[in-house]
């Protein structure tokens, strides 16, 4: 989920900045895995596990979705400053 705050600005409801190898190692801490469990259960937690080998997931986000992102709000900047120009 996530809200254009501007043409250049968009609020997310996930992590992009996330990785596959960087998040297991976080969840796979045990003072982390018992926060999980402890505020969301056990299915959750194991849910979120396989997600990170999911690659319609984080991996999806790193390949497509932020590089697409980034594009486009360069884009739009570069176009609103040679309409300003003009």
């Amino acid at each position: 989920m996530g809200i254009r705050f501007s043409p250049e600005m968009i609020g997310t409801q996930f992590h992009p900045e996330a990785d596959p190898i960087g998040m297991l190692h976080y969840l796979l801490r045990s003072d982390k895995k018992e926060i999980v469990i402890k505020h969301h259960g056990q299915d959750k937690y194991d849910e979120m596990l396989l997600h990170l080998n999911d690659p319609d997931k984080i991996n999806l986000t790193q390949g497509c979705i932020i590089p697409t992102f980034l594009n486009d709000s360069i884009g739009k900047i570069i176009e609103n400053s040679l309409v300003e120009k003009n």
